[in-house]
């Protein structure tokens, strides 16, 4: 998919409007007219998301899993920010602004364009999870509309949102889980995960900090289909890593049990991921001769072998109509 920005966006926005100091936006379908709303904070400076993005640049440039890391990023966010906490945390955002800009009567704070825009673009980011890139035709569709672009990964996804209070805080804890399970994060993992984590479930640092989910812990989340989206986004991030670490695979084994999850069908959670991961290099390959063999190369190093990274190659020019 394309870097997006609000160029790439611009076609999908039905509404850009400035209330107080929030981004009121609906997204529409080209295809089928169905209609996302979102908001995001105008900011006066660049966002802690975007300085994220340039610390992940910086640190992996020139990398494919940055690709995949970026989108599972976007995908994580979507997911989380839409759960119940974050449906609350814009919630009481707009509340804020909304009151701020009466307290001072009819007067308009001023944004320029570009504030404007970044903030339009933040707005699609909260949201990017329910559009899918046509690349054939070279445009976004709603997930409604995307039919056989979906993959198996954004399927699950859409079937089974991660909604629950609960729930998003422990996906939260399962994925800083992954991110320390050598108990030496870095600045720039935890930089990584401030990008998504919504600040409501706690600091990156006070998720580190939290010993492992028990079993209790883990099964008292909701009944049902999303825990195998939670699941399936803890492999994504384990495969984006540039090493999978043995401490990684122990602790998704032991999510995958206190969660109830039998393991044959983890086994298929952890090929949606890594077909994801496979997608995302594609994308970043572009097409070119030595990048294709690094990303199938890429391919088997997170478990996939020569036929599975084959197939994965061809579906993925299928659906870009290549």
């Amino acid at each position: 998919m394309p870097e997006i920005t609000y160029e790439s966006i611009k076609p999908l926005i039905a509404k850009e409007e400035v209330q107080g100091g929030m981004m009121a936006c609906t997204f529409q379908c080209p295809a089928s007219g169905h209609q996302v709303d979102a908001s995001a904070a105008i900011q006066r400076s660049q966002s802690a998301a975007s300085r994220v993005g340039d610390r992940a640049k910086q640190t992996v440039k020139h990398s494919l899993l940055f690709q995949a890391r970026n989108a599972l990023s976007r995908a994580i966010g979507g997911l989380l920010g839409h759960g119940m906490l974050g449906q609350v945390g814009r919630g009481v955002a707009f509340s804020a602004a909304t009151e701020a800009t009466r307290s001072r009567g009819a007067a308009q704070v001023s944004f320029s364009d570009a504030e404007k825009q970044a903030a339009v673009v933040a707005a699609f980011h909260s949201v990017a999870a329910k559009f899918v890139w046509d690349g054939k035709n070279r445009r976004w569709l709603s997930a409604q509309a995307a039919g056989d672009l979906l993959t198996d990964f954004a399927r699950q996804m859409q079937a089974a949102p991660v909604t629950q209070q609960y729930d998003v805080g422990v996906l939260a804890r399962m994925l800083a889980e992954i991110a320390n399970a050598d108990g030496n994060i870095g600045q720039g993992e935890k930089d990584f995960l401030a990008g998504f984590v919504p600040p409501e479930v706690g600091s990156v640092d006070a998720l580190v900090s939290k010993p492992p989910l028990s079993k209790i812990e883990l099964d008292e989340a909701a009944a049902g289909p999303s825990r195998e989206t939670m699941l399936m986004m803890a492999w994504a991030l384990a495969l984006t890593d540039e090493d999978l670490a043995q401490e990684e695979l122990s602790r998704l084994a032991a999510q995958a049990e206190g969660l109830g999850i039998a393991a044959d069908r983890a086994d298929v959670l952890k090929k949606h991921a890594q077909l994801f991961v496979v997608d995302q290099a594609l994308e970043a390959a572009g097409g070119a001769g030595d990048a294709r063999d690094q990303v199938m190369a890429l391919a088997q190093k997170i478990g996939l072998n020569p036929e599975e990274a084959e197939r994965a190659e061809v579906k993925f020019r299928k659906r870009m109509g290549q």
